[in-house]
């Protein structure tokens, strides 16, 4: 019972992922595409559920892909955390988690500002777009599942 269970969260986990993914890429481009048509000055089918976005000026979308931005970071965390809970069921694995993140987050954040004191802010938001493209993806629990692995191993030998 317990590995069927295992197996369906797995499943669940993989469509939620890959669900997540594939409505973050259609915001995403459906923004971007808009705020291209106004720039060419032509027009553009926006989707219904995103006809909202339509109201808005210009400057207010664009930061409006921060809150997006922002809003999927904590989306692929809370994944991240559900799937390390209940895969490892252990708090540290939780902590970790949520630190790696934060330190994406004001990595970023520091790489912008990097760039706005040095004049290079173009040059450094590829940086730290890069970095918050990384909290926006599974990557992270890609990367954190063979390491809590490789941990939760470790220990399980240590204690023999």
């Amino acid at each position: 019972m317990k590995k069927t269970r295992l197996i369906l969260f797995y499943i669940f986990l993989i469509l939620l992922l890959i669900g997540l993914g594939y409505y973050r890429d259609f915001v995403f481009k459906s923004t971007h595409a808009l705020l291209r048509a106004w720039d060419l000055e032509t027009d553009y089918y926006i989707h219904p559920s995103l006809s909202f976005l339509e109201n808005y000026e210009y400057e207010t979308i664009v930061n409006l892909k921060w809150v997006f931005t922002i809003l999927f970071s904590i989306a692929y965390l809370s994944a991240t955390l559900i799937a390390v809970k209940f895969i490892f069921h252990n708090k540290k694995f939780m902590i970790i988690t949520v630190w790696v993140y934060t330190g994406i987050v004001l990595l970023s954040g520091l790489l912008m500002l990097i760039g706005i004191i040095s004049g290079s802010t173009e040059n450094m938001y590829e940086f730290a777009r890069y970095f918050m493209g990384m909290a926006q993806s599974p990557l992270i629990l890609m990367i954190l599942f063979p390491l809590f692995k490789l941990a939760e191993k470790e220990n399980l030998y240590k204690q023999q």
